[in-house]
């Protein structure tokens, strides 16, 4: 059998298996389809709720108005470092605190989940006061059963059959009454459970822990940031949940968290000089009245009114250095402040403002050549690796930019401090003039000289403050929300069609392939295109007796307008002109039947075909040669049997003794009554030839039923009497190995066929 199985699948034979297994087929595919029905039933929908962010500049360079931010910029906008910072825990930490969508406590009533939102309130409990004890109950279902007076309640930890087989640890919670309103405490948890309402049936929740454990094991799976087109900077933020309104609320609090985020840093080198220029407005700003009186005092004291010229002058240049030194100390504070944050931090476009209010152009333009290079890898990143050489090129590039941005800085930070030094000598020899000078005048000149230094650099200090507090409140987000959050009322899954046709398509397909390798080992004969291919005998006819309703072994006589009957017709009809095609005399034919096993209702056929042939007026003898278990007296209800085939081949006998006559007027039969002792012997007895030499003189046709050749070589030896061989397969019965094996005849000039029964 195995040898005649091809190790590739065959067509013709796959869709002959697929006809023939059809109805296997078919209820394999129904059963799959009412498991997807099922499996639908019990899916939670899925509920997907998005916005959709807008980055204003387009990812090209943004100017901003020198006259509102005077701390003005180029910037460049990578979309794909905006997806990851959506991602992170510091943004969506941000986005959880604000409690839009609640997380912390997930309620459910009959296995679903319930979620308040709005003023619609579902949940007759709340939890409150949580501390946990032991972090191994979180995510654990909890069940909180009222008692039967409403008063108190009992809990329980739910534990699937999972995590017992996989000993995972089993939570237990002391059996005992809890009151409403009343903190608890067990070895897991600490909390109150507030009653909202009377209810009577179980309520189940889960306890999330903090805004890090809800991040990693319920946001970070169901939050997905894409970019709506790889050339557009837009970016989609999508949320699933199984609850729509908590989608929508978590999406809008992203969004909004996402915005207020990028505000904050990009105003944070702003406000930190903001603060440095308050700082100082308000020393400068007392200074400057203590000098103001100061003046006043010594004016009105010395009835001194106005200093001599050469006293004006003195005052006009140390004024001058002084406000010039004020004005080096501011910027010393803030080139202190770029350092420092750049030790901390790699990021040098935060620094620009400091370095715009330090007029310092030519690092400026080194910024932005740097953000176009960042930009330029970003945009070849998207289609090449980092180890492409272009993108090595570009790395190279950045990464000796940062490093002269970076010497820019540090040579800013001397030459600054260089100026500070030359003043503070400068201030010294003027001093030194000073003092030749009458004392009045001195000293006029110095209180004089106190109060303009300070209501210059008060005057300064209050215009950048005024600057920097119109950028402040005129400073936008670089992203602008298109499309507010939004759900569909339809779930997003499951997806019942796409789920139906995937259970289809595995009833289906994996039915074929059970079909397939059933029929590949199974050794039975199934179909009759499997005889086939198995033997190059012709199939002479299909015969569908077995499935016949009381069919018994002759009833063809008594039902000649019958299916089965005309079945017969057409067997008669093939044979006779097979027949007729090779006779050489006109003496009858011998057609001998037999099958592999004795189950194959080969009896059936011999009944049949003979009944058939004396029905066309032929004149037939039917000859009971299997003597291990002869039948056919049987069959054609033949009493009084005193001489039989055994008879005459042991010479007991002639001829005219063992014919017996049938109800059917053309039709003789020669039985066998009992099985002989030696049957082989006698099957090869030489007057078995003229037995049947003399039958063909009067005989049209001799019908022979022979012994299984599956069991002996009876068969074997028989075939040198027939001219027509047919070999009775039957469905589901017969098996391949037994016609490979046994269907081989020595005689080639002798004609084989095959009569199949279903």
């Amino acid at each position: 059998m195995n040898q005649n199985i091809n190790d590739e699948i065959d067509l013709k034979e796959l869709w002959i298996t697929l006809l023939n297994y059809k109805w296997f087929i078919l209820f394999i595919t129904l059963v799959s389809i009412i498991l997807g029905v099922i499996y639908i039933q019990y899916q939670e929908p899925i509920y997907s709720a998005y916005s959709i962010l807008k980055v204003n500049d387009n990812g090209k360079k943004r100017v901003k108005d020198t006259l509102l931010n005077p701390q003005s910029t180029l910037e460049t906008v990578n979309t794909q470092e905006d997806i990851s910072l959506l991602k992170t825990f510091y943004i969506n930490n941000q986005a959880l605190n604000l409690n839009r969508a609640f997380f912390k406590i997930q309620y459910y009533i009959n296995g679903d989940e319930v979620y308040d939102y709005g003023n619609e309130k579902k949940i007759p409990i709340e939890i409150e006061n949580i501390e946990i004890l032991d972090k191994s109950i979180l995510g654990k279902k909890i069940t909180l059963t009222p008692t039967n007076s409403g008063d108190g309640y009992r809990l329980t930890i739910q534990h699937s059959s999972l995590d017992k087989f996989l000993s995972k640890k089993i939570l237990k919670l002391r059996d005992r009454v809890y009151i409403y309103n009343s903190e608890i405490i067990t070895r897991y948890f600490k909390l109150k459970i507030k009653k909202l309402a009377n209810f009577d049936y179980k309520i189940d929740f889960n306890i999330n822990g903090d805004n890090r454990y809800i991040y990693e094991k319920i946001i970070k799976q169901n939050l997905s940031i894409s970019q709506v087109e790889k050339e557009v900077p837009i970016i989609k933020i999508s949320y699933k949940d199984n609850i729509r309104e908590r989608a929508i609320a978590y999406i809008d609090s992203l969004s909004n968290s996402f915005i207020k985020e990028s505000i904050v840093n990009k105003t944070e080198q702003s406000k930190k000089v903001l603060t440095f220029i308050t700082k100082e407005l308000n020393s400068m700003k007392s200074k400057l009245r203590k000098s103001e009186r100061a003046l006043e005092r010594y004016r009105v004291s010395h009835k001194v009114i106005e200093p001599s010229t050469q006293a004006s002058t003195f005052i006009r240049k140390l004024s001058e250095m002084d406000i010039e030194l004020s004005e080096n100390r501011l910027k010393e504070s803030l080139i202190k402040s770029v350092k420092n944050f750049l030790n901390r931090s790699n990021n040098l476009d935060a620094v620009a403002p400091a370095l715009k209010e330090l007029n310092e152009k030519p690092t400026l333009d080194l910024i932005k050549n740097l953000q176009d290079l960042e930009l330029k890898r970003d945009k070849l990143l998207v289609e090449l690796t980092p180890k492409h050489p272009s993108v090595k090129e570009v790395n190279s590039q950045i990464y000796m930019l940062r490093r002269k941005i970076k010497s820019n800085i540090r040579n800013i930070d001397k030459q600054i401090y260089k100026k500070s030094s030359n003043l503070r000598k400068l201030i010294s020899s003027y001093d030194v003039k000073l003092k030749s000078l009458p004392t009045k005048e001195r000293k006029l000149i110095n209180i004089k000289r106190d109060y303009e230094v300070s209501s210059n650099m008060y005057n300064f200090l209050l215009k950048k403050k005024t600057e920097n507090e119109i950028y402040k409140v005129s400073t936008l987000s670089d992203y602008r929300i298109i499309d507010k959050a939004y759900s569909s009322p339809i779930p997003v899954s499951p997806k019942k069609s796409i789920i139906l046709v995937i259970f289809i398509l595995i009833g289906f397909i994996s039915s074929i392939i059970i079909a397939y390798w059933h029929n590949a080992i199974t050794d039975k004969i199934r179909y009759r295109e499997q005889i086939e291919n198995l033997i190059k005998f012709p199939i002479y006819e299909t015969i569908s007796l077995l499935n016949k309703k009381n069919i018994k072994y002759n009833n063809i006589y008594n039902y000649p307008n019958s299916p089965i009957a005309e079945d017969y017709r057409n067997l008669r009809t093939n044979l006779k002109l097979k027949l007729d095609k090779t006779k050489v005399t006109k003496k009858g034919q011998v057609i001998l039947i037999s099958s592999s096993l004795r189950k194959e209702n080969k009896e059936s056929v011999v009944t049949n075909l003979s009944t058939i042939f004396q029905m066309a007026n032929y004149k037939v003898v039917t000859i009971e040669l299997d003597l291990r278990e002869p039948i056919l007296y049987k069959i054609f209800n033949i009493r009084n049997i005193d001489k039989d085939i055994s008879s005459y081949l042991r010479e007991d006998s002639s001829i005219e003794d063992i014919i017996y006559y049938t109800k059917y007027n053309n039709l003789q039969l020669i039985p066998a009554k009992m099985t002989p002792s030696n049957p082989s012997e006698l099957i090869l007895s030489s007057k078995l030839s003229t037995l049947i030499e003399e039958l063909k003189e009067y005989y049209d046709y001799i019908i022979i039923n022979s012994t299984p050749f599956g069991d002996l070589a009876d068969t074997k030896y028989l075939i040198r009497y027939s001219d027509i061989f047919l070999a009775v397969i039957r469905e589901n019965i017969t098996k391949r190995s037994s016609i490979l094996n046994n269907l081989i005849l020595e005689d080639d000039n002798r004609d084989i066929g095959v009569i199949f029964l279903q």
